[in-house]
């Protein structure tokens, strides 16, 4: 289960470890015998003394020397502990280990132990004054600590951060003091909720994770200097609090759920921000209306009550009401709610270079950033961003980015307008929206040297409905999305004059508009996921219908697997098939290969040159349809190309580190291969230009997130073979290799992870 902590009765442990004689060993409880060895027989023999890779000369001084195997030497440890619900211990040859005491204001004399790795010698120097510091106050705040040792060890755990065991804790991923006394002041503080109240964590994990979070906050402050405050643009841009503003936006969104929801049916957002951060302001919120001295006797009376007895939320209650003698139900029964704690109040609208996030419940920020873009026809393109965005994510967004072309010295750009309803507690909305972009597409150069400029607009309007989740912690989202693509382009045409029997170029703006459904539905869990679409289209004269569907296979927990896409798709003319009808829907066919930037017919794709036929440019294509990556461009029908049907499947597996030549790069490069199989009608008609099923496979090389790969073709076809041979005389291998940018795949959600965005 990976979420919510062990749940068990008290106990008096008495353990007896045995191991090697050159670890130490930290663990729950007071070791009993410090001095006891095992009675083997002991061979003296010179230690073997490891050096770490690369070192030269002196080995490291704090480094333990390792025995050899053949040494039978060990040592064994007794450590006791009575009135604890779980024991832990740890064993490390490395260990430096510090140590003091102190006497609580009882005059309780208490120990104080900490085990730390030797590179981290800096970070440790205070770690006593900091676990005393904790122990002091936690104790002021709810009751003395009842046991005699408090320990903290520096341990992996598979994750950055600190997991609480009765009397000991263990810490990892530290690079600095102030990192270290957080984690100290969290994982130690532990102790009273997690430890001897010993709150049920599987059903109400807020009575551990969220009273400790609030005495962490009240904690912080004891010490305002020891983080070193943001300056410049973090302090006016940047939140404070950045986990009052992720819950905050999650609430927004209405992904929240309650505070007192159990550990199981969380999802591990709202385990984070709603387990923790809302309990503490609700517990802030509580100690505001009752004052803090009287909150500090409540919790005192509570903690003296209900150590070493498991409480429960009603206890807590009960506690409550009977030190401040009033009836708390209504607060108490927003632990059983969605939403804010409070009502929202009035914002201002303020202005800000670039963005802010910072105090976004007081204010509505406008934001404008510059903004850069670059294509073979506008060049290099500067502008402005004018925008809404910041998070919480407002209702009615807004971003328009006008840019000045260098190159076709024209004003270009994009834009969006959008508003987003919400209903339902399950996730559900809609968001309605226009958007619009125009930019050059392609250039000629007539008889006189000038330039001209082919350029294009689009204007979608669209609405999406997001159906929301049958439960929060379901990985399956589903979602309707809508739009009408009306297209405007400027056309190059040739014509001679009757009379002068002059030839004529004119550059006519013709329209068009593309009506598309999309019905999608995903599972977004760790092992296997997978995606399905369903798309129809309909624009003058025809109707294109597609599936595709996406499956990984894993292989392991460091992302190797397999990648499967399969498709199917069917062209449809409305009305007759005509020769003219079929050149004026060439853009829309199936394509085997990835369509080129010409057949990105509702420019949904960013495309460096859009039209070229020649070097780089010409060597990008979109992943769609076919999906082949092998490219047959100079034919007047490429291979694979049908106003029929098409069918294929695609195929990419990541390559293992241990025959990857990419594993030599200091950066993490992913390869994998990838195999391309399919068939279209053509192919079984009699005399078929092709065989029956066309392939082609070799190396795809990925960055950014899948956002760019490259393509290099090793295996295929005898067609695709042929072609090459004919077409392509010189440096024909690297010719051959095509590249994709998918800026669609951009998001914030695939970048961080994070499910409710």
């Amino acid at each position: 289960m990976d979420q919510g902590e062990f749940y068990s009765e008290f106990g008096n442990y008495t353990v007896q470890i045995t191991l090697p004689a050159n670890y130490v060993v930290a663990a729950t409880g007071e070791l009993q015998n410090p001095q006891e060895k095992s009675p083997t027989p002991v061979v003296e023999k010179k230690p073997v003394v490891k050096k770490k890779p690369g070192q030269i000369g002196k080995t490291n001084k704090v480094k333990q020397a390792e025995f050899p195997p053949s040494d039978t030497r060990t040592a064994t440890y007794i450590f006791q502990q009575d009135r604890v619900h779980d024991f832990a211990w740890f064993a490390d040859k490395r260990f430096v280990v510090k140590a003091d005491s102190f006497e609580l204001p009882s005059g309780r004399k208490l120990k104080l132990q900490a085990y730390h790795l030797p590179d981290k010698k800096g970070v440790w120097n205070n770690s006593m004054a900091m676990m005393k510091k904790t122990v002091l106050a936690r104790s002021q705040w709810l009751g003395e600590y009842p046991y005699n040792i408090v320990s903290v060890v520096e341990a992996p755990m598979g994750f950055e951060g600190g997991m609480e065991y009765p009397t000991i804790t263990s810490l990892s991923g530290i690079t600095n003091e102030a990192g270290l006394e957080e984690l100290i002041s969290h994982e130690v503080g532990h102790n009273w909720n997690q430890g001897i109240l010993a709150t049920n964590e599987r059903e109400h994990p807020w009575m551990d994770e969220g009273f400790n979070t609030f005495y962490d906050n009240r904690y912080s402050k004891l010490q305002p200097n020891q983080l070193a405050k943001p300056k410049g643009f973090a302090a006016n841009h940047l939140p404070a609090d950045w986990s009052d503003l992720l819950l905050r936006t999650l609430i927004a969104e209405k992904a929240d759920q309650p505070i007192a929801t159990a550990a199981e049916t969380f999802t591990e957002t709202n385990s984070n921000l709603v387990a923790y951060t809302k309990t503490a302001q609700w517990l802030a919120k509580l100690e505001t209306l009752l004052g803090q001295p009287l909150f500090d006797s409540c919790m005192h009376a509570f903690y003296s009550r209900w150590q070493f007895k498991h409480p429960q939320p009603e206890d807590f209650k009960a506690v409550v009401e009977e030190v401040s003698g009033k009836n708390w139900d209504s607060h108490f029964a927003l632990l059983h709610k969605k939403g804010p704690l409070d009502g929202q109040q009035k914002k201002d609208i303020r202005f800000t270079t670039l963005f802010s996030l910072k105090d976004t419940d007081k204010h509505n920020y406008i934001g404008i950033a510059p903004v850069t873009g670059f294509n073979y026809y506008d060049k290099v393109m500067l502008g402005a961003v004018l925008h809404n965005y910041t998070l919480p994510l407002p209702r009615f967004r807004f971003a328009v980015a006008p840019m000045y072309a260098t190159g076709s010295k024209d004003l270009v750009g994009l834009g969006r307008l959008s508003y987003t309803w919400q209903w339902g507690n399950k996730g559900q909305k809609a968001t309605l929206s226009v958007s619009g972009i125009r930019f050059t597409g392609d250039e000629f150069i007539d008889s006189t040297g000038k330039k001209n400029y082919l350029r294009f607009s689009r204007v979608t309007p669209s609405l999406k409905i997001d159906f929301g989740k049958k439960h929060p912690r379901s990985s399956i989202t589903k979602y309707l999305l809508l739009r009408s693509f009306f297209i405007s382009e400027t056309q190059l045409r040739f014509s001679r004059d009757p009379i002068t029997l002059q030839d004529i170029i004119s550059y006519p703006v013709a329209s068009r508009y593309v009506n598309q459904a999309q019905m999608v539905v995903e599972n977004n869990r760790a092992l296997y996921p997978w995606r399905g679409a369903l798309q129809v289209e309909q624009g003058d004269g025809f109707v294109r219908a597609a599936f595709t569907g996406n499956y990984h296979f894993n292989y392991n927990a460091k992302g190797g697997g397999l990648d499967v896409r399969l498709f199917a798709g069917k062209f449809f003319y409305l009305g007759d098939k005509t020769f003219t009808k079929q050149f004026a829907t060439d853009i829309y066919h199936l394509n085997m290969t990835g369509p080129k930037g010409y057949e990105d017919y509702t420019y949904s794709n960013y495309f460096v040159g859009r039209n070229e036929f020649e070097g780089f440019a010409n060597q990008q294509i979109m992943m769609r349809d076919g999906g082949f990556k092998v490219r047959t461009d100079l034919l007047s029908n490429k291979i694979g190309k049908t106003d029929n049907w098409l069918v294929a499947a695609n195929f990419a597996t990541t390559i293992p580190a241990a025959i990857n030549p990419l594993e030599i790069l200091p950066v993490k490069i992913p390869l994998r291969f990838f195999v391309d199989i399919g068939t279209y009608a053509e192919a079984w008609q009699k005399n078929a230009a092709t065989g029956r099923f066309v392939y082609d496979a070799g190396l795809q090389v990925s960055l950014l997130k899948d956002i760019v790969n490259v393509y290099i073709p090793l295996f295929y076809s005898k067609v695709y073979k042929d072609y090459f041979l004919s077409t392509i005389p010189e440096k024909r291998f690297v010719k051959n290799i095509a590249f994709s940018i998918d800026i669609q795949k951009l998001s914030l959600k695939k970048f961080i992870g994070k499910s409710w965005l």
